[in-house]
């Protein structure tokens, strides 16, 4: 059994594989929805947990697929920093991710990190386990693949992963875009609440589906909404400007009958920050559950 984060499960659409608690009892089959925030959370407090898949490894420490815009790198050419954050994603369906900081590299030996945490304990991790690890630095995203050389308990947890050949590095634009579905509650000029769905964000904007008449291009809205990812969970109130209307044409979001455009204006640091953080993650790996 792995765990299940809450934020991997999406409300109102059919679960990918059956949940069961912390005592493999089975609490949803695959294909059962969970309908509300509270269940969820009723769910969430017996700790939620998968049946591990059968699936084949990745090739240990070679580059992940190779995307255009990409370019190779030594790993000394990033110039990460000792508490740098790094986000390991383990094989298998579902490929849960971890958060985990840099302890210091020995090149050509290993890569030092600490120990992954779940519900704020360490996770258990067998040796030769396989990873795709990522991190970003500035503007531009890094990706390699390294397997458990040793997993150590003293003075503290924390692995030793294979040191990669290789590293796989992409420029991030400032308004690349990473497609989401999260609930998001829209102030419109009038003063007036509104429910809306953000369907894609980058740091200085977004694309909101909703029924709601939110105003006109140039308007000023407010956009609040909450981002959950690792070991962050911020709500976010944005000041912003519509700057694009269209029919949602049946695409995308059905639910929603209008897309607008929406730029992000006095964006504070902690919001900027969060922002950056959550558009980078998902840009460096398959989406999970919003």
């Amino acid at each position: 059994m792995i765990p299940v984060r809450k934020t991997d499960v999406v409300l109102g659409k059919p679960l990918p594989y059956s949940l069961f608690d912390g005592r493999s009892t089975l609490l949803l089959r695959e294909g059962g929805v969970v309908q509300s925030q509270d269940q969820l959370d009723a769910l969430g407090e017996r700790g939620l947990y998968r049946r591990r898949p059968r699936a084949s490894a990745p090739a240990p420490d070679e580059a992940p697929v190779a995307d255009p815009r990409s370019k190779l790198l030594a790993l000394d050419d990033i110039r990460l920093q000792v508490g740098d954050i790094l986000q390991l994603q383990g094989d298998g369906e579902g490929r849960t991710r971890h958060a985990v900081r840099l302890l210091g590299y020995a090149r050509g030996r290993s890569v030092m990190v600490a120990a992954p945490m779940v519900d704020g304990a360490y996770a258990l991790v067998r040796q030769d386990a396989s990873f795709v690890v990522r991190c970003f630095s500035g503007r531009s995203v890094y990706a390699f693949q390294a397997h458990v050389l040793k997993s150590a308990s003293t003075p503290f947890p924390y692995l030793h992963l294979s040191y990669p050949k290789q590293v796989r590095g992409m420029q991030v634009r400032d308004a690349q875009r990473a497609d989401i579905r999260i609930v998001a509650s829209v102030t419109d000029p009038h003063g007036a609440a509104r429910a809306a769905t953000l369907l894609d964000i980058s740091k200085g904007g977004a694309r909101l589906g909703t029924r709601s008449d939110l105003g006109q291009t140039g308007d000023e809205i407010r956009c609040k909404f909450r981002l959950r990812f690792d070991d962050i969970d911020q709500l976010v109130d944005l000041k912003a400007v519509l700057r694009s209307v269209s029919d949602a044409g049946g695409l995308a979001d059905d639910a929603a009958t209008t897309h607008y455009g929406i730029e992000f204006t006095d964006v504070q640091e902690t919001d900027r920050l969060a922002l950056t953080a959550f558009v980078y993650q998902r840009l460096i790996g398959p989406a999970g559950g919003d």
